[in-house]
This record gives C-alpha cells, structure tokens and sequence, in this order.
C-alpha cells in the first residue's frame, strides 16, 4: 500500500459514518499524524495495518467509529498486500479490550493478522 495519510483515515472514517451514521469531529488530529507516521514507519503489510488497528484502538482519534476506522483500514492495507482479510474477526474482537486497557501489544494485533491472512478470512 502506497504510504497512508491522515486524510486517507479522515476520508475513510468520513465514509464509515455516513454509511452507518454517528457523530464524525475528530477528537485529536495529532493523534492521527502519531499514526500516520508509526504506520509508515512500516513497509510490510501486516506489521503497518497491526500498528493501525493497534493505535486507532488504543488512541482513539474521533468521538466515534473509531474501531470501524480501524478494521477497515487494516483491511485496505492488507488487500493491497495481496493478503486479503475479512475483518472485524472474532480472534481480533477479542483483543479490542485489552489493547484500551494496554495488555495487548501491537505484536500480538499482527499474529491474530497473519493467521488471518494465511487462511483469508
């Protein structure tokens, strides 16, 4: 995937919500610059969608949709990686929690996302 920028995410959650509805103001905008650059730091795949979701779900950016945001962009990085992915799965759900508590790491997020690309679903 070509590098991220914060007006992909924006652009990304903006779709999100106009779909399934909620309130779009994003909370910080720093916080999706500290993405943004963690994520390109990143050249494989499923190392720079995990520091997505991971971030996105541990820093929430936006008063909603947050999660939404963060699968779909995993997804989306993923896809062009030629490892395609149908998230959110159940496995990855799972650790939603532990990552706003910080239990979980960004290394785990990427395991549960290369099982998951190995197996495409």
């Amino acid at each position: 995937m070509q590098e991220i920028t914060v007006e992909t995410i924006i652009g990304m959650h903006d779709r999100i919500l106009a779909k399934d509805g909620g309130d779009d103001r994003i909370i910080c905008e720093g916080i999706l610059n500290e993405v943004v650059f963690q994520a390109n730091l990143r050249e494989e795949g499923i190392p720079r969608a995990a520091t997505v979701f991971w971030s996105l779900c541990a820093y929430p950016a936006f008063r909603e949709g947050n999660r939404r945001t963060a699968y779909h962009l995993a997804e989306a990085i993923l896809s062009t990686g030629h490892s395609p992915v149908s998230l959110p799965c159940d496995e990855l759900r799972a650790l939603v929690q532990g990552i706003a508590a910080y239990t979980v790491e960004i290394e785990d997020v990427e395991q549960v996302l290369e099982r998951h690309a190995k197996t495409g679903r």
